[in-house]
């Protein structure tokens, strides 16, 4: 008897060891999936966190790992979630001005896309900025100049070649648009041209069919990137 009740005794132990073990694996792992989830849902714009405060059992929960890596997760979620919030006053700022149908707004892991078709900006073949493309430039230095992130301009053309003595290629043309935003916003606008990067994709980088007339005018595009990285 005395060594069978010291079996059941070790047997016991063992069992709440195994057990104390696999709580603790579910609170981290819980807390894994509940930042991941938290912060997909608050990308998409389904996740607001002021519609959901924390619980004493969050708390908690929250106090149970110390793990550096833990922590410095948490740190880049709050980091990209306040970055969101920027997206939405932008495209709040944007749509208040009225400007829906001149600049497309869309929110990437790279940062705030604001894409403007050819016909805004430039005529066709062109690099040289129209005149009432200016005001549309005006106000979206407004947003940059509240902002202290990189800025990527980036030039984009349809698959017809162009062939003419100042631009060769689509290439040329692709890269020289973005230079001429970039140049506008630095001369005319004040802003820090070291926050400026200026790049030309030429025809290689559509989104869009380029098969249709509809499509090769999608493609004809200026991206600005605000930059989720300052």
């Amino acid at each position: 008897m005395t060594t069978y009740g010291d079996l059941v005794t070790l047997l016991l132990c063992f069992f709440i060891l195994l057990f104390s073990y696999s709580v603790l694996d579910v609170i981290k792992f819980e807390q894994i999936i509940y930042s991941l989830q938290g912060t997909f849902l608050r990308e998409q714009g389904i996740l607001d966190s002021s519609r959901h405060p924390s619980t004493p059992e969050d708390d908690a929960m929250l106090d149970v790992d110390k793990e550096p890596a833990l922590d410095v997760d948490q740190d880049a979620a709050e980091i990209f979630d306040e970055f969101y919030e920027v997206y939405l006053s932008v495209r709040s700022f944007l749509q208040d001005a009225g400007l829906d149908d001149d600049i497309k707004i869309r929110y990437e892991d790279r940062g705030i896309v604001l894409e403007m078709r050819e016909a805004v900006l430039f005529d066709p073949g062109r690099a040289d900025l129209k005149a009432e493309s200016l005001e549309l430039l005006h106000t979206i230095n407004t947003v940059l100049q509240q902002l202290p992130n990189k800025i990527l301009v980036e030039g984009h053309t349809d698959n017809v070649p162009i062939n003419q003595p100042m631009f060769p290629s689509n290439w040329e043309l692709s890269v020289i648009r973005a230079t001429r935003v970039v140049r506008y916003l630095i001369e005319h606008k004040g802003l820090a041209p070291e926050r400026f990067v200026a790049s030309g994709y030429g025809e290689f980088n559509p989104i869009t069919t380029n098969d249709t007339p509809e499509g090769r005018a999608h493609n004809r595009r200026v991206n600005i990137v605000i930059s989720a990285l300052e």
